[in-house]
């Protein structure tokens, strides 16, 4: 049955997207991993959890173009983590993008946005100023958890267009704001967006303290790698361990709020991470995060770059307990929160037009997207997968590999040479694609 037809007469639902940060496929119990998850497992359990879920970019910035737009992040020429003097989407190649909270917002949600930003450093480029009534939070990628230094030096705390000082830990402040959001919008409907900062670096547990101080920088130092926090590499992963685990503590404070405020029954919730995780760092750090079994981390155009963890939730209403190996990437969130919204989508051929698509049917009852082709690019690097086919060039001018990710998800046995015809139409889609992403924003 239609969600539509399910919800007929109903009131809209609330939704909450939970975004991880650098939290690689491999990191978590529930996939494998070695770190326990409580509430995370407790989640799937009661939900959907996929296997073949995709972040739109293999670093922070881009993904979050794409869950916030639906779109590809190349027609808004963000490609990369941003640098101190780039706008995101405040930038003149971004003025016509139009963000779900603002949809949202203009049908009567309140919206909100609590943590990390990542897409402008400047009072201009605000969430408040992007669709979203209020912004508690980090607009920096990287700041210390304690002090709230980013790597440029400065204070980077946020409450909407001030800076404001709070003590405490940056996961336990976001929780606390989302769960103040949640209280202040019982009535709804909300849409929340929880913008983890970890496990991102500078690694720090709740027991360390403040390692970053105002007025130094933390970017590109030479030496000692200290724009990553006070432990040594040996030290590095049980930090790590810890963050996961106070992530999910997070997880779990947010789902009891939602029960206790009697919420439970009319909202969505989707888990994901924006990236993988980084394996290594410049040759100093090793066994950092875990994107097993797949191949790449961070950065990569291979699946440890950009195959995350993904959980969706919705009592009553999703599946319970239920694998999906479906193929989807972070920016079908958009159109499926503007359907399950009941707001109208963007024209087709408009100039906002939307990338990805609704998985609502998938949501509740299991019916997949008929096979399409999907793209990725990170740095000179790019892919496209098409139903079991992934064709990567990985570098520019690089020879063309492919893989089946059917029988080889670690992409090992590159098959390129016993498949020519087909190595010519996935880079012909490629070059379609670039064509089009690209018509208005040349790289």
């Amino acid at each position: 049955m239609l969600y539509s037809q399910q919800t007929s007469g109903n009131a809209r639902p609330n939704i909450i997207i939970i975004l991880a940060d650098d939290l690689g496929y491999g990191d978590l119990g529930i996939y494998g991993g070695d770190v326990p998850v409580p509430n995370l497992a407790r989640m799937a359990r009661e939900g959907l959890r996929f296997t073949d879920f995709h972040s739109n970019g293999a670093v922070c910035s881009p993904t979050r173009a794409a869950l916030l737009t639906g779109r590809y992040q190349q027609r808004m020429g963000i490609e990369k983590a941003l640098g101190e003097d780039e706008k995101g989407l405040g930038d003149e190649k971004a003025k016509q993008e139009i963000t779900i909270a603002k949809y949202l917002r203009d049908t009567g949600y309140a919206t909100g946005i609590i943590g990390k930003w990542h897409l402008g450093y400047t009072v201009e480029q605000s969430p408040v100023n992007y669709g979203f009534d209020e912004f508690w939070g980090t607009l920096h990628g990287a700041g210390d958890y304690h002090s709230r230094i980013n790597t440029f030096g400065r204070y980077d705390w946020w409450h909407n267009k001030d800076t404001v000082k709070e003590k405490g830990y940056s996961t336990d402040l976001i929780t606390q704001h989302a769960i103040d959001f949640m209280k202040d919008h019982r009535k709804g409907p909300f849409f929340l967006f929880v913008s983890h900062k970890a496990i991102h670096f500078p690694w720090q547990t709740p027991g360390d303290t403040a390692f970053r101080k105002e007025g130094f920088k933390y970017r590109d130092v030479q030496g000692p790698l200290n724009r990553l926090g006070q432990h040594s590499p040996q030290e590095s992963r049980e930090v790590i361990r810890q963050m996961i685990i106070e992530m999910d503590k997070s997880v779990g404070e947010i789902f009891a709020a939602l029960r206790k405020l009697k919420l439970d029954k009319n909202t969505l919730v989707l888990f994901c991470s924006d990236n993988g995780g980084i394996v290594q760092y410049r040759g100093g750090y090793t066994n950092i995060s875990s994107n097993q079994p797949f191949r790449g981390e961070k950065g990569d155009i291979y699946e440890g770059g950009q195959r995350v963890p993904a959980i969706a939730w919705w009592p009553g209403k999703i599946r319970q307990g239920k694998v999906s190996n479906a193929t989807l990437m972070t920016m079908d969130l958009a159109p499926t929160f503007l359907e399950l919204a009941r707001t109208k989508l963007p024209s087709a051929t408009g100039p906002n037009r939307l990338d990805g698509v609704s998985i609502s049917s998938l949501l509740f009852d299991g019916q997949e997207s008929a096979a399409r082709k999907l793209f990725w690019k990170a740095g000179n690097s790019c892919a496209v997968r098409y139903g079991k086919w992934k064709l990567v060039v990985n570098g520019m001018n690089a020879r063309p590999e492919l893989y089946n990710l059917e029988n080889d998800k670690t992409e090992s046995k590159d098959l390129s040479a016993s498949e020519p015809g087909l190595v010519k139409e996935l880079a012909a889609d490629l070059e379609k694609w670039k064509q089009d992403v690209y018509s208005k924003n040349k790289p």
